[in-house]
């Protein structure tokens, strides 16, 4: 379970950034993709206490629902079952949100999977299902989404990973996949930024995972594992709204994580023979037992 409509707990020193979302958020339309569970739902929860109406998405229309009711606020709350890795889907997704409010403000592009295993061994289902999921979904997304966005001079958010920073052993089409969200930014800024439109992207740490988290293994199998989390989704999500409502356009979540940024970009030779060194522990992962 996750916690109550509206139970939001704030630190002291949260306060300042949460009336900064409260200020940006109220009466914005906000579209949050893959947000039926894990950071996407809270992300959602957060920007319902901030005054926002949102557009949950997921593909499991009985878990989306369950989540829209548990969420309260229906009158601030729609549910559109869709598999982004369709275009067509993601297009009926806008205008399924444009339908119930007749704009669209913000687009946190959250969907995605991950994996774990060596390259060589990945299945070429594997692989299709990283790029459809991590990079593709936020492409058609933010296609579908630019017109009523540009109507509203609204921002785009990517949700991505330390992964995206540099390779690492096991996770090579993550990162690829992830890496792939950082050039689309850097081109829709240069594109869209004259035509009114902002974009974003959040290098997240790993968060704490919903119990039923699962990824994906060289041979396509989902499974459920344990590793220890560095954020929690509350602390997580908080940060994505504010990198929203800061208009940021690059954010790294975390102290170690800012300092991967730096040393990848002044010593990256110092970083190779880290993760060299490393043995692929970084982003191992137990599975765990039924």
């Amino acid at each position: 379970m996750f916690p109550e409509p509206g139970s939001v707990r704030l630190r002291r020193q949260d306060l300042p950034f949460a009336m900064n979302r409260q200020r940006y958020f109220r009466d914005k339309v906000v579209l949050i993709t893959g947000s039926a569970r894990g950071i996407g739902r809270e992300v959602a929860r957060q920007a319902l206490a901030a005054g926002a109406k949102v557009v949950l998405n997921g593909r499991n229309p009985d878990t989306l629902e369950a989540t829209r009711q548990a969420l309260g606020f229906p009158d601030r709350t729609v549910a559109v079952t869709a598999d982004l890795t369709r275009p067509e889907e993601a297009d009926a997704l806008v205008a399924a949100t444009l339908s119930a409010w007749s704009r669209l403000d913000v687009l946190i592009n959250n969907a995605g999977i991950s994996m774990r295993g060596a390259f060589s061994d990945l299945s070429n289902e594997t692989i299709r299902v990283m790029v459809d999921a991590n990079l593709l979904s936020a492409v058609w997304m933010t296609r579908a989404a630019l017109p009523a966005l540009r109507a509203s001079r609204g921002r785009v958010l990517f949700v991505s990973s330390l992964a995206a920073v540099r390779g690492f052993p096991g996770v090579s089409l993550y990162s690829a996949s992830k890496m792939g969200l950082t050039a689309l930014l850097e081109s829709l800024c240069a594109e869209e930024g004259p035509r009114g439109v902002g974009f974003g992207l959040a290098h997240l740490a790993f968060t704490e995972n919903d119990p039923d988290k699962t990824v994906l293994g060289a041979d396509g199998r989902a499974f459920h594992h344990d590793r220890r989390w560095t954020l929690t989704q509350t602390q997580t999500s908080g940060k994505i709204l504010d990198a929203v409502a800061r208009k940021r356009t690059r954010v790294v979540l975390t102290a170690s994580g800012r300092l991967l940024v730096w040393t990848q970009a002044w010593w990256p030779g110092l970083v190779d023979k880290f993760v060299e060194r490393s043995g692929g522990k970084i982003h191992y992962v137990e599975a765990k037992r039924p």
